[in-house]
């Protein structure tokens, strides 16, 4: 595809592929990390399916830890309904709500803005963008479902699961992982330098 709609079909492909490949992950956590299914004998994957969206709260019946890399990783299931590092856990559940929904709207309406505005050239900035979005859909899924998200990834000191990280999931990736790559971009008038010094050169 060629012309302005082509960044749009970059970013409708790394989007669906994207907030698809959380949700799975996260459903992987549910069967696999917990006895839900168990439980209700629940057996093909549509049904299954079905019931990673209906069924919540599952804390209390998780499975022990399993360990990827027994001294750094391993996956835990853990349900977080405030942000990274506990955030506003102790608000009360509507007012989390709101906040995160007008939040992640918020969100996706900057960087559909932004995305807008970037030249058709510009990939890196937009598999960026397309990557926060990703991210930060897949969570507001999560919350819009069970008004809280599923986390199942630990890394911790050597041996030392009571010092880590806070427990996060594909879409916090995402979001890490494209932010960086927005940070470490160089900037209009850097990139306009480089572009230059390279003609420069090429001259020379």
């Amino acid at each position: 595809m060629s012309g302005p709609r082509s960044k749009w079909a970059l970013l409708a492909a790394l989007f669906l592929l994207l907030v698809v490949a959380d949700q799975w992950t996260k459903f992987l956590a549910v069967e696999r990390l917990t006895t839900v299914f168990d439980r209700t004998g629940e057996a093909g994957l549509v049904e299954r399916i079905q019931g990673f969206y209906r069924h919540q709260h599952l804390e209390a019946i998780a499975k022990d830890p399993h360990y990827v890399w027994r001294p750094v990783w391993r996956m835990n299931y853990a349900e977080n309904p405030g942000a990274a590092w506990g955030l506003f856990r102790s608000f009360s559940p509507g007012f989390r709500n709101l906040f995160f929904t007008l939040v992640s709207l918020g969100a996706v309406g900057f960087i559909l803005h932004y995305y807008r505005k970037l030249q058709e050239h510009e990939r890196f900035l937009q598999v960026a963008l397309a990557f926060v979005l990703a991210g930060a859909v897949g969570n507001f899924i999560d919350r819009l479902a069970r008004r809280y998200v599923i986390d199942f990834v630990e890394w911790y000191w050597w041996n030392r699961p009571d010092i880590r990280w806070p427990t996060f999931n594909l879409a916090d990736s995402l979001i890490v992982v494209g932010v960086a790559m927005l940070i470490v971009h160089p900037g209009p008038q850097k990139a306009a330098s480089a572009d230059l010094k390279k003609k420069e050169a090429g001259a020379a």
